[in-house]
């Protein structure tokens, strides 16, 4: 029993990491409603895998590195794709059911291609640093890996909703657009912006204002727009943390620092 309790967070995560695998197989097939669900699925798992070793104390060496291993594929690699996808849509300017066959890209425009893939790797160096740094648990140093992954799920969200398509479709099938993701949200990861967590101290209001308030704005926001508000929910998630990142309040806790 107390090696089944230790490895149920280790099995959560390697649950997560397999929800980026399937979401990398549905962005090469185009279906990006499809690999940015998955990619919400991963994110959840990651929150419950964490929530579990506390609940458990089951919280090891191991399951620390194979849960930084899983993100770096869940919310790294998995998103690099989708954006990869994007740029190609932006090449052919047309729907996500071009036939890409016709594609021939030149060298500057396979430069642009493969920058889609720096998502990956300032997740990775991202992830380094949170495992080597110490600090409180109820914040973030920079953009959280799975945050910035929904960001761009968001957007592939949106790009598959014909009628967003037709009001936003000019702007986010924009190469420069995408460039200007892919470089915001690199420079977030690495940044020293302090990010508040969802994590709980305690659960009174007066600690965790931010929280509580948040969690109710993003939830109106999901119910009006559905998945493609999430774009919104971590543009406002970046905006208030950096405001209070701004303001000292690094804990985020505004009565008991």
């Amino acid at each position: 029993m107390n090696f089944l309790k230790r490895h149920i967070p280790n099995f959560v995560t390697l649950l997560g990491l397999l929800s980026g695998c399937i979401s990398i197989t549905y962005a090469t097939k185009d279906e990006l409603s499809l690999a940015g669900i998955f990619i919400l699925i991963a994110a959840a798992l990651d929150f419950i895998d964490g929530w579990l070793a506390r609940v458990l104390k089951s919280v090891s060496d191991i399951g620390k590195q194979l849960d930084s291993l899983s993100d770096v594929i869940s919310f790294g690699v998995a998103p690099s794709f989708i954006i990869y996808r994007l740029m190609l849509f932006s090449l052919v300017k047309s729907s996500p059911e071009s036939d890409f066959n016709i594609v021939s890209p030149g060298f500057l425009m396979n430069l642009l291609l493969v920058s889609s893939f720096l998502i990956a790797v300032f997740a990775a160096l991202r992830l380094a640093r949170f495992n080597t740094e110490t600090g409180s648990n109820l914040y973030f140093k920079g953009l959280p890996t799975p945050a910035a992954a929904m960001l761009i799920a968001g957007i592939g969200f949106l790009i598959s909703e014909e009628k967003e398509v037709a009001f936003l479709g000019p702007l986010l099938l924009k190469i420069w657009f995408l460039e200007f993701i892919i470089i915001a949200v690199c420079l977030l990861m690495i940044s020293h912006i302090s990010m508040f967590s969802l994590k709980f101290k305690d659960y009174r209001f007066s600690n965790n204002i931010v929280r509580y308030l948040f969690l109710l704005v993003a939830a109106i926001i999901l119910i009006i727009f559905q998945l493609s508000g999430i774009v919104i929910v971590m543009l406002l998630y970046i905006l208030v943390s950096s405001v209070y990142s701004l303001l000292g309040f690094s804990s985020f806790d505004l009565i008991h620092k």
